[in-house]
């Protein structure tokens, strides 16, 4: 009896020791996992600052561009340079920020016209308009229109840049590169001492010819107009809402400190820099943090919580360690149970080819199979306690704000397919399966993620695409060959022609066209998917386009029994689109109407202004769309059963192509169908500008009904 209380005793000992060995390397363990997440915070917020910096800018760099495009509306006029600033509230909130100019190049024997013109323009701040400081040069560029909140700033009305060598630099540089340009570290005193801001300028040329990427560098300033500007004073780079307690981040130019933010308590602990450029300037970020510097709450915490709980383990295990064994042949059982079914589960898990990992609710890695290794290259002990963003962060900050939303708050599974970075550096395109798992109160437990590469399978879709574009590209020259030789033999350069062989030469031509279009729109879906097809909007006349779009169709089915009517309301304005694009769109929904509309059907387009959008309708009382076949429609070479019977030719693009123009054009497509009764397409345009821009290979989805 005492030799078995002996060894209770002494075994009771033994598990004491160990348990408390192990909670102190478990604590060790925590503080370092606490550290290393404070470094991850502090790159993250470093490059949250980062990005800050650069989306300013970027807002900087498209009033450039707007007041380009304006300029070449209007040619300068001062009335609607005014207009723009007070029709938009946003671009007078931006104000606060940037202060926006026109810097025209004048010649200095016609600074005095210049002058006297500015002094005419009827607003009361050109009244006493004068170019300063004078200067002997050849030409000069003073400030003709100027937009600001800043009251410094505004004193730039008629200053000449020709003044500054670090203006003239960047001057210089935006004209041989007609791209955005940053100047160096400007400082206002250069024109007013007393004042102590500094920032910077950023400046876009405006030629007097429109393809001036056709004229060598060495002679675009002789078609040189001016300069489109604006100035971002450097403590405005970063906003104001990027700060936290024990973090103080400076910012240099060329070693020059431009911008020092927060404060520290103490000398920092931790300190990380990292260079980023904005246009043609290279900047350097040094973050420091003292130990005032905290995470969350729980966080900060997590360290006294694991050791309370860990006193309470080792408590709670004094006292039930007798229990234990006494009951150690049922614990044995028990956990060879647990340990048989985790073996099982975890060589399930290993077993598959899919990349698996599971996290905690703060997306923290807990688990990660074999697979998980071989796609990334990280070890699963490099995994372990990181975050995905480990092999990840290659999207846009958008994309995984969407993506936690819905798993961390919504609490919905997410698909979706993106980008990551082995450790090697390759990176691979994956498609992502996260579910969160809840409890039965419907709390969050941990996250389940299912990674596929499909970095192959995309390859191979991109291969096909190459494919399809070669062989249109070889199969156009010989068809449009065929139609060549067709035609002169129809007009007679071979010879007068029988009407059989006439009757022929016409079938055959009728053939050879059919396959041209075919070849043609093979063609654009591989511009499409490579993104090389570009959108050149420019304002167009919807009712003018529309009018002789109809006029062409009545005169195509002159002789066959269909109606086709079209009304355009009065108040359609302009939109800025790719005419010929948009046109093609209006072609295929009107062509697919009257092709599968039966003799006696009737046909009617209705353009009108609904909010800010134009809508265009194309009913019809043709044969519909089956229900069932109605989410494919829009599909790459698909065509509806009934489609099939009643018109064989065809090539199942045209409603991919329109689908894609009309979504990079900014609107949408959707249409209403029931089977034998007929269909009506709609499709919207906005009444806003839009930037030129390509036809993305990535818009997706299907047409909403």
């Amino acid at each position: 009896m005492k030799i078995k209380e002996r060894l209770r005793i002494s075994l009771l000992v033994l598990t004491t020791l160990i348990l408390f060995g192990g909670s102190i390397l478990f604590l060790i363990y925590v503080n370092k996992s606490l550290v290393e997440k404070r470094n991850v915070e502090l790159n993250r917020h470093l490059e949250n600052i980062i990005t800050s910096i650069v989306n300013k800018t970027d807002e900087g760099i498209d009033i450039l561009f707007d007041l380009r495009g304006l300029f070449k509306l209007d040619k300068g006029d001062t009335s609607r340079w005014e207009d723009y600033f007070t029709a938009f509230s946003s671009e007078q909130a931006r104000l606060n920020i940037f202060s926006a100019a026109y810097i025209e190049k004048v010649r200095r024997d016609d600074l005095p016209k210049f002058e006297k013109t500015m002094r005419d323009t009827g607003d009361y701040r050109y009244k006493n308009y004068s170019v300063f400081p004078k200067t002997e040069s050849e030409t000069a560029f003073p400030v003709r229109h100027l937009r600001t909140n800043d009251a410094d700033v505004s004193l730039f009305l008629g200053f000449d840049f020709q003044y500054s060598e670090r203006t003239m630099t960047a001057f210089k540089s935006a004209t041989l590169t007609n791209e955005p340009t940053i100047s160096e570290l400007t400082h206002l005193n250069l024109v007013i001492p007393s004042s102590k801001k500094m920032g910077y300028e950023l400046m876009l040329p405006v030629y007097s010819v429109a393809e001036i990427e056709n004229i060598s560098p060495e002679l675009r300033e002789n078609y040189l107009l001016g300069f489109m500007g604006v100035w971002i004073e450097s403590k405005s780079l970063v906003g104001n809402g990027i700060r936290l307690p024990g973090i103080r981040y400076s910012i240099y130019d060329s070693g020059e400190k431009v911008l020092e933010s927060g404060s520290l308590m103490v000398d920092p602990i931790t300190a990380i820099s990292r260079d980023f450029g904005i246009l043609n300037r290279k900047f350097k970020i040094v973050l420091e943090s003292d130990k005032i510097f905290h995470l969350t709450p729980f966080d900060e915490n997590i360290f006294w919580i694991c050791l309370i709980i860990i006193v309470l383990i080792n408590l709670l295990w004094i006292a039930s360690v007798f229990a234990i064994l006494s009951s150690r042949k049922r614990a044995l059982e028990i956990a060879s149970l647990v340990t048989k079914d985790l073996r099982k589960f975890k060589q399930v898990v290993d077993g598959v080819s899919d990349h698996v990992v599971i996290t905690d609710p703060e997306g923290v890695i807990t688990y990660a199979n074999r697979a998980a290794s071989m796609i990334t290259g990280y070890s699963l002990e490099e995994m372990i306690g990181k975050r995905p963003s480990l092999w990840g962060s290659q999207m846009p900050k958008d994309f995984y704000d969407k993506f936690w939303k819905t798993i961390k708050y919504d609490k919905k599974p997410f698909w979706g397919e993106l980008t990551n970075r082995r450790k090697s550096g390759e990176l691979y395109e994956a498609e992502l399966h996260v579910s969160p798992i809840l409890d039965e109160k419907g709390e969050l437990l941990f996250f389940v993620g299912i990674e596929r590469d499909i970095s192959r399978m995309k390859a191979v879709e991109r291969m096909k695409t190459e494919f399809i574009s070669l062989a249109s590209h070889q199969l156009r020259t010989p068809l449009s060959a065929a139609k060549w030789f067709g035609e002169m033999l129809i007009d007679g350069d071979a010879g007068k022609l029988t009407k059989m062989q006439e009757k022929y030469v016409l079938k055959i031509n009728e053939s050879n066209e059919r396959e041209i279009q075919l070849v043609n729109a093979l063609l654009n879906v591989s511009r499409i998917e490579s993104g090389k097809i570009i959108v050149s909007a420019k304002p167009t006349n919807l009712r003018k386009l529309v009018e002789v779009i109809m006029g062409d169709m009545k005169v195509n089915i002159t002789g066959e029994n269909k109606i086709l009517q079209y009304t355009i309301d009065k108040n359609v304005p302009e939109v800025v689109v790719d005419a010929s694009l948009i046109k093609h769109v209006y072609l295929n929904l009107i062509t697919n109407a009257l092709k599968y509309t039966n003799e006696g059907g009737k046909i009617v387009v209705k353009v009108y202004v609904k909010g800010n959008n134009v809508i265009t309708e194309v009913k019809d009382n043709g044969i519909g769309i089956p229900k069932e076949e109605q989410k494919r429609i829009a599909d790459k070479f698909f065509r509806g059963s009934n489609a099939l019977k009643k018109e064989t030719e065809g090539s199942g693009l045209g409603l991919y192509l329109a689908k894609t123009i009309v979504e990079s054009s900014g609107g949408r497509i959707w249409f209403e169908s029931i089977e034998g009764k007929g269909t009506t397409f709609k499709f919207s345009l906005p009444i806003r500008a839009i930037r030129h821009n390509r036809i993305s290979k990535s818009v997706r989805g299907k047409i909403i009904k």
